[in-house]
């Protein structure tokens, strides 16, 4: 195909499509290979995005309206931080990896912040 010219783009989704019978494995980076086949196939279809033969699709209309959801909550969490004063929790505080507040104490054996409910325990 590569030789004779034409449209490739569609050996992308038939060599992803190749499952193998004793299952597939995880890749470096965490992604899922179903086969070695579909590797070669992942390879191709980044070397034709690479070349622009392949668009990004990028995110639907809900895709993006949760993103936006999900950064709205960030910004106003980081606003809440940043206008909350550090003398309101306790002395000896953690800084909480959720919300970025000094705020994360032990209660009841567990590190729970007391800003955003953060717990370690779930």
């Amino acid at each position: 195909m590569f030789r004779k010219g034409g449209d490739v783009t569609f050996l992308v989704e038939e060599l992803r499509s190749v499952f193998d019978p004793r299952g597939g494995y995880f890749k470096k980076g965490g992604k899922y290979m179903p086969s070695l086949v579909a590797e070669i196939g992942d390879a191709i279809e980044c070397h034709l995005r690479m070349i622009g033969m392949l668009k990004d699709e990028g995110l639907d209309a809900h895709q993006q309206a949760l993103v936006e959801e999900k950064r709205a909550q960030y910004e106003a969490a980081v606003k809440s931080a940043e206008t909350r004063d550090p003398d309101d929790f306790p002395e000896g505080a953690q800084l909480c990896g959720k919300c970025h507040t000094k705020a994360m104490i032990q209660m009841d054996g567990c590190m729970t912040c007391l800003n955003c409910g953060e717990s370690k325990c779930g």
